[in-house]
């Protein structure tokens, strides 16, 4: 009979564990379905432009030649495929000084502004040089930092004004077995210094947060379960208890033969 309480205690036991463990790696548990009727609220920070950004910036006039001093990526007669990596030479770098430098219309300050504030502004400047010209502002340098327990860490950089959580651990390959979906630090660099915020990824009411969103330049760092760690550490607690039986061995069989003498 003991046997069989033993047996039905340790399926109980298992069962529990088994559904704490399946909470622990559901992303957004419990979610609510919206269906037709409702919609999760958009809760999206704006973000305001930081020295080291680099804007893309075109400016259209009737004259093709103006248009290729000021974005040299482009023809006159048609639109060319942009890579990524040519924003670097050819974008429009924010200085420390929150400064951008661009020919003919000189330097335009876009700090702690929004994209569609600065393109405002450097539309503003345009009109003192140029007849009816047309901007385009955006954002070139959207990239983040995911580390610790994914499956492909690194800097990634996307084509893209916008990018929530769920899609950047999905760029780093999503959360490994081993990570902690619910302590996932965000490091995010302002102007006045650097922020951190810890988001539970397993939780319904991310969707809604303003934490749903990333902004550029974030860091995101996946901490490992504790389990993992002491998985880490059990080679090493393995050989402190050999080493300690190997002692107390070696002194019983020390002390038997002073005994026997």
């Amino acid at each position: 009979m003991k046997t069989k309480q033993l047996i039905y205690l340790l399926l109980v036991a298992t069962i529990f564990a088994s559904c704490s463990s399946s909470k622990k790696l559901t992303y957004l548990r419990d979610v609510a379905e919206t269906g037709q009727d409702s919609t999760f609220k958009k809760n999206k920070p704006g973000y305001k432009i930081q020295p080291g950004d680099i804007l893309y910036v075109r400016v259209i006039t009737s004259d093709d030649e103006i248009n290729k001093i000021f974005d040299p990526m482009m023809s006159g007669s048609g639109n060319q495929q942009i890579r990524p990596e040519s924003m670097y030479y050819n974008g429009y770098s924010v200085n420390d000084s929150g400064y951008i430098e661009m020919p003919i219309l000189d330097t335009i300050y876009v700090n702690n502004m929004t994209i569609d504030r600065a393109k405002e502004r450097i539309s503003n400047k345009a009109d003192n040089y140029l007849k009816k010209a047309q901007i385009i502002a955006k954002l070139a340098n959207f990239r983040f930092t995911v580390m610790g327990e994914v499956n492909a860490p690194g800097v990634k950089e996307v084509l893209d004004n916008q990018v929530n959580i769920m899609e950047a651990l999905a760029y780093a390959g999503d959360i490994t077995y081993n990570g902690n979906r619910q302590e996932v630090l965000i490091i995010r660099p302002t102007g006045e210094g650097s922020r951190t915020y810890r988001i539970d990824v397993t939780n319904r009411k991310l969707i809604g947060s303003k934490q749903y969103y990333i902004k550029p330049n974030d860091i995101i760092y996946v901490k490992p379960l504790r389990s993992t760690l002491f998985r880490e550490r059990s080679s090493d607690y393995m050989f402190i208890l050999s080493a300690i039986s190997s002692v107390l061995s070696s002194t019983a069989i020390i002390i038997n033969l002073l005994n026997n003498k």
